[in-house]
């Protein structure tokens, strides 16, 4: 009799434990993810999520709109536009997913976003000469940030403004309004944001254009135009 009992029970073990481990896994919470750590304003995203009810509709919500249907895996992955932000950035958004065959079981993500990669508040307009404030976000991070400037089709200088950090390539800078250029001269001038020492067209990075105008008058000397007196300003 002692021996059936401890029969029983030993056979009854691997039961109990498949039960806990189905209850387990049944109140898993759902969770939402992506490949990537920061992005710009439109980038598409692709958003996975997974432990939602199977062949259940999802919608999407929070700082974006969208609609998701799980697979019998409880899966899915849609691809979203990364939401527009306010100035610079980095902000943070949020992402939501409801599980349309059960409203308790939700996920949220959070994800960092940047006005446009490559971007920066380009201080420009004023004396060409004065120290000013540049920021920028949407950098490849552990990378130095340059920036060139041409006329005429010509590389006429180039300026390293030190090393973006973070996930979101960020970095604040004092430097002139237009660094690395010995001779400012008037006239319609491109400037390239990159992350390479010297100018290339090919190279990824963002653009801009600017005037350089001649005025009457003296500056005091940073700005004169040395061929005919006067001040210049860029805008």
């Amino acid at each position: 009799m002692v021996g059936r009992t401890t029969t029983r029970i030993v056979r009854a073990a691997p039961l109990a434990c498949a039960l806990v481990l189905l209850l387990v896994q049944s109140a898993a919470a759902a969770s939402l993810s992506v490949e990537g750590t920061c992005f710009a304003s439109g980038q598409q995203v692709v958003v996975t999520g997974t432990t939602f009810t199977a062949l259940a509709a999802v919608t999407i919500g929070g700082d974006v709109a969208a609609t998701a249907q799980a697979d019998a895996a409880g899966t899915f992955r849609v691809p979203i536009a990364a939401p527009a932000v306010a100035g610079l950035g980095p902000h943070t958004v949020t992402v939501t997913a409801v599980d349309g065959a059960n409203a308790a079981n939700t996920a949220t993500l959070r994800l960092d976003v940047v006005r446009a990669a490559f971007g920066s508040n380009l201080p420009i307009a004023g004396r060409p000469h004065d120290t000013t404030t540049w920021r920028f976000a949407g950098f490849a991070p552990g990378r130095p940030i340059y920036v060139h400037f041409l006329l005429g089709g010509r590389s006429r200088g180039d300026y390293r403004f030190g090393v973006a950090r973070g996930a979101c390539g960020t970095l604040t800078a004092e430097a002139p309004r237009i660094p690395g250029v010995r001779a400012l001269q008037p006239g319609r001038w491109t400037l390239k944001l990159d992350q390479r020492k010297t100018y290339r067209v090919s190279t990824p990075g963002s653009a801009a254009t600017f005037r350089i105008l001649r005025r009457t008058g003296d500056d005091g000397g940073d700005g004169r135009d040395r061929g005919g007196g006067g001040r210049r300003s860029a805008r």
